[in-house]
């Protein structure tokens, strides 16, 4: 700390600023003064002295007039504030005109018992504003949506779909990264791929269980055999193999004819590890009238001869009965982009004779493979108005 000054030179350095008083009477009224005269300097000088009156800025809320949102300091009107001033000093004295700001929500003390307290906001929603909309594959999905309920027939590992049964036979295939055991009664959300085929669009809901359930299609493989009698009813993306307990007496089954619409009540016989795939069997059967001469189908691809322009695959989508079906390939078709062991979607045209030719090719790997439009020929590549519809 400075040294301060005392003695003889103290006293000749601060005589200059004496003012003799020659009467005691002057005394009190001078001083007086002098205390009067030093608060209105200090008052004048430290505007921003902590813990004087004058401390802190002043705000003067002021009414807003013709629009914009800014903020308003004095100097802005003609030209804004000078430069290198701060807003704090634009007026002088530290005022600053400003709206006043929004009260924020309050924290509140929620009793929990015990004697304990934990603090809670207290938040209110905005007005006008509404509840964020789940992600994509989380809870109900949007009502653009459309909705497929029926019964799950038929799982097809190979392609990542199921079958879902609606109510009077309708099939469709739905791919999915999680496949719903058979019997399972369904409701889930549905979009529609490259090729017509439907993959999930949103959560999938259980609703109960089935032993059995109407299928209904185009009959695409007879097989006649006495020992194992057995058809295949089929619709876009989805070739069921349906089985025929055979006669006791050894009788031929009655089954239906190529091309022929079925309605098939099938008993769902659940797969068994070790045991059984699972599959269809016939309780009953409806068909008749003229045979269609189109159809589509699903199948695995077995081989290719570009010499014959014949492509073979399963007669039924997962090869569960061991046959396959030849098609003829028109040269519109490029049958080479298929590999051997791909799941497919073809369009048949079928003759009198019985022979198969192919009018479109699609491929059904997966969702990945089902939308991609690239890998979709023939009669089975959607219009702009098609895609993106349930059939």
């Amino acid at each position: 700390m400075r040294r301060l000054l005392h003695g003889p030179a103290a006293e000749r350095l601060m005589r200059w600023a004496a003012l003799p008083i020659t009467d005691r009477r002057w005394a009190a009224p001078l001083s007086a003064v002098a205390l009067g005269f030093g608060l209105f300097v200090g008052v004048a000088i430290g505007p921003g002295a902590a813990g004087t009156f004058a401390g802190g800025a002043q705000v003067i809320e002021i009414p807003r007039s013709g629009g914009g949102d800014e903020e308003t300091t004095a100097g802005e009107g003609a030209g804004g504030a000078a430069a290198g001033a701060s807003p704090e000093t634009a007026l002088g004295g530290g005022a600053l005109l400003t709206e006043p700001a929004l009260e924020e929500p309050q924290p509140t003390l929620t009793p929990l018992g015990g004697g304990e307290s934990r603090m809670r906001e207290t938040e209110s929603p905005q007005e006008g504003t509404e509840p964020a909309a789940p992600k994509e594959g989380e809870g109900e999905a949007g009502p653009e949506a459309p909705q497929l309920a029926g019964t799950v027939v038929h799982i097809n590992l190979a392609a990542g779909s199921y079958t879902v049964a609606e109510e009077g036979g309708i099939l469709s295939a739905v791919h999915a990264g999680k496949l719903p055991a058979p019997g399972t009664e369904v409701e889930v959300p549905i979009r529609t791929l490259a090729n017509g085929t439907l993959a999930e669009a949103g959560k999938r809901k259980k609703t109960s269980a089935a032993d059995s359930a109407t299928l209904a299609g185009i009959v695409t493989f007879v097989n006649p055999d006495p020992a194992a009698p057995a058809y295949t009813v089929s619709n876009h993306g989805v070739s069921l193999l349906v089985r025929v307990h055979p006669d006791p007496g050894g009788a031929p089954a009655t089954l239906p004819t190529l091309g022929a619409y079925a309605t098939v009540v099938a008993e769902i016989e659940k797969p068994q590890p070790g045991v059984t795939a699972g599959g269809l069997w016939q309780s009953t059967l409806a068909s008749g009238g003229a045979p269609f001469t189109h159809g589509d189908l699903e199948g695995i691809v077995a081989a290719f001869d570009p010499v014959t322009a014949q492509l073979s695959i399963s007669a039924d989508d997962v090869r569960a009965g061991g046959q396959d079906l030849l098609l003829t390939v028109p040269p519109a078709i490029d049958a080479s982009k298929v590999a051997v062991g791909e799941s497919v979607l073809a369009g048949i045209d079928i003759a009198a004779d019985g022979g198969l030719v192919l009018t479109g090719l699609a491929s059904d790997e997966h969702t990945k493979g089902a939308d991609d439009e690239g890998a979709t020929q023939g009669d089975l590549v959607a219009t702009k108005s098609e895609k993106g519809t349930p059939p």
